[in-house]
């Protein structure tokens, strides 16, 4: 195994890492909804605390391996497209994360233990609209570095 081959495979498992949390967020919703109130909101104070715990490490692997990657590489550099595309996405993620779904997970599980139904749907529909918007640019992010846009 090479030095790329290791740098690559670490690469992979923070870009598996962050969309395997965004495809969980998106299900277990509805399932913790079916255990009760406090379930639920205990699950948007998970949420919360996984932008610090999970995906700021995953997107710092990422960045980290990114870079170390094309310092590596003849092939292709900084000015490579799927590369501007990979460091516009960690920004994406980092904004995404300080200003929605951190904040958005506190104000869920907040709703929900006020028993506010307005402030509930709406906590939760934000919520759902900025993650399948991360996961949609995640997914084209992970397209452009697998067909390695130039």
């Amino acid at each position: 195994m090479t030095y790329r081959d290791i740098l690559l495979v670490l690469h992979i498992a923070g870009a598996g890492t962050w969309l395997g949390a965004n495809v969980v967020q998106a299900v277990v919703p509805s399932l913790a909804t079916k255990s009760g109130q406090a379930t639920l909101a205990g699950w948007y104070r998970i949420t919360s605390a996984m932008a610090t715990r999970l995906y700021i490490p995953a997107a710092l692997l990422i960045l980290v391996t990114g870079v170390l990657m094309v310092l590596d590489s003849d092939a292709y550099g900084f000015g490579s497209l799927f590369v501007t595309i990979g460091f516009g996405m960690i920004i994406v993620g980092a904004v995404l994360g300080s200003v929605v779904f951190g904040p958005g997970g506190e104000a869920a599980a907040e709703a929900i233990e006020a028993a506010d139904p307005v402030r509930i749907r709406s906590a939760m529909q934000k919520l759902t609209s900025f993650g399948i918007l991360d996961t949609v640019l995640l997914l084209f992010t992970i397209t452009a570095m697998v067909l390695r846009w130039s």
